[in-house]
């Protein structure tokens, strides 16, 4: 029979191992998301900074719900080897499922993009050029006041 000390220490490292396979997890889903969005180096830079800060704070509330927050050795070489089992491992079947996963999403978007602007693009068709005929209809008065400008000017010299 284990001692109770000893569950609760086992249940503590596993805990840390289910904390660094979720942080494998959250890592490949921001690979993910900079595989297809291609960030400029600032908001790359500020991208990692906000992964960390996510990170720290999933570890920390995991800790903290898991031995209220009392980091022992064993928890970061738990967190370390879920990580590690994730990235050796999981990541290899997850993160071409996760790439197909937002390919078809992205696909599925721009085609529901295309659906909502179809009818917009084709009354644009439509109005287009009746909005240059009215345009055109616009413009007579301010070309006349131009026009009435130029030769005031003129018709004011000559007297």
């Amino acid at each position: 029979m284990m001692d109770a000390n000893i569950r609760v220490q086992l249940y503590i490292f596993i805990t840390s191992i289910y904390a660094g396979l979720l942080i494998g997890l959250i890592y490949d889903l921001y690979r993910v998301i900079r595989y297809f969005s291609r960030f400029k180096k600032l908001v790359t830079d500020i991208g990692d900074i906000f992964f960390w800060l996510i990170i720290a704070l999933l570890f920390f509330y995991i800790m903290n719900k898991s031995n209220w927050a009392e980091l022992r050795g064993y928890i970061f070489f738990g967190t370390f080897m879920g990580g590690l089992i994730y990235l050796k491992i999981l990541s290899k079947l997850l993160y071409p499922i996760m790439i197909s996963i937002f390919k078809s999403i992205i696909l599925t978007l721009r085609w529901l993009i295309r659906i909502v602007k179809f009818p917009f693009i084709k009354v644009n068709k439509m109005i287009k050029p009746k909005m240059r005929r009215i345009k055109k209809i616009k413009a007579v008065p301010w070309e006349a006041l131009r026009e009435i400008k130029r030769y005031r000017k003129l018709i004011s010299k000559k007297k």
